[in-house]
């Protein structure tokens, strides 16, 4: 991750005014920095990439599966903020998934992980472009899907029971691949 590093999360652990109040600037400056790439390579993203860095709040879903076939890479969530969406990112990787699964000393065994913060990137040349979604999750793993194409669907949990208190009724159409 170029932006939201290991170590910027790390500090913003820290006890102490000065130190937190010195993480939480160096974590503001890391948000306007790639709110400003963002900005460079928009013209770039397909409609499907600009739903999946617009269209969803994702710190703090829960994870409840991740698993590759071929050069397929999916990842099931359940989304923190009501109406609690299931969704589900189905990547056509480019490249290898890279998953290091020690970017924290610490880990939150037994637990789903959450999904923490992520970056998309666009790497390659004009014919041979290919965006990177680099994520960190709270077990300590962070993975990096090279992809070519991305279809994110949503769904409205009716079992378990979402924590709202009534049913929301919106539509959510999945968006289309990117080519």
């Amino acid at each position: 991750m170029n932006y939201f590093t290991r170590e910027r999360y790390l500090a913003l652990q820290e006890r102490g005014d000065d130190a937190m109040d010195a993480a939480d600037a160096a974590w503001a400056e890391a948000v306007a920095r790639y709110d400003a790439y963002l900005q460079t390579i928009r013209p770039e993203m397909t409609e499907a990439v600009r739903e999946l860095v617009d269209g969803f709040y994702l710190h703090d879903a829960r994870v409840l599966s991740m698993g590759r076939r071929g050069d397929t890479f999916v990842i099931s969530l359940q989304l923190d903020v009501p109406p609690s969406e299931l969704l589900t990112i189905t990547y056509t990787l480019a490249g290898a998934p890279e998953i290091k699964q020690d970017s924290f000393p610490w880990t939150t065994a037994g637990a789903a992980p959450l999904w923490l913060y992520e970056e998309i990137e666009l790497l390659g040349a004009r014919e041979r472009r290919h965006f990177v979604h680099s994520i960190l999750f709270s077990n300590g793993w962070e993975v990096r899907l090279l992809f070519r194409a991305v279809q994110v669907t949503t769904a409205y949990p009716t079992f378990p029971y979402p924590r709202t208190q009534e049913p929301v009724t919106r539509s959510h159409a999945p968006v289309g691949l990117i080519q």
